[in-house]
């Protein structure tokens, strides 16, 4: 589950949410560059994420476990590992409009300045 924090800039003063993490249905990437974040549906995974759900131990969360126990017994696909993953998931992300490229562990970064050098504070909001 994900969730949105207050941020302020340390580098320009600016206030601002960032949002981490996924949820249930969607993986959220961020530009290395700029930090403009951008949700990727499982859905539009595909195959990559039945791929993924094969070769998990168990369900990727409870909220989709029964399906997620049907792939892992009947898809009729080959499973993948976290970094093979995690490598589809960017490449379907592209690049960003700023010439950086979307991942999965780019740091949060101020939308003014593009700093990095934050001061986050409390969760504001949960979301899935």
């Amino acid at each position: 589950m994900g969730h949105k924090i207050e941020a302020k800039c340390l580098d320009c003063g600016k206030t601002f949410t960032v949002d981490h993490g996924g949820g249930f249905l969607f993986h959220l990437v961020r530009c290395d560059k700029c930090g403009k974040t951008k949700s990727i549906g499982f859905d539009e995974l595909g195959e990559l994420h039945l791929r993924y759900l094969k070769g998990l131990p168990g369900p990727y969360c409870v909220a989709s476990s029964e399906h997620d126990e049907d792939v892992r017994k009947h898809a009729p696909v080959e499973s993948i590992s976290e970094d093979e993953y995690h490598r589809g998931i960017e490449a379907i992300a592209r690049k960003c409009r700023c010439g950086g490229k979307y991942t999965l562990d780019a740091p949060p970064r101020c939308p003014k300045c593009h700093s990095t050098r934050l001061k986050e504070g409390d969760v504001t909001v949960m979301y899935d």
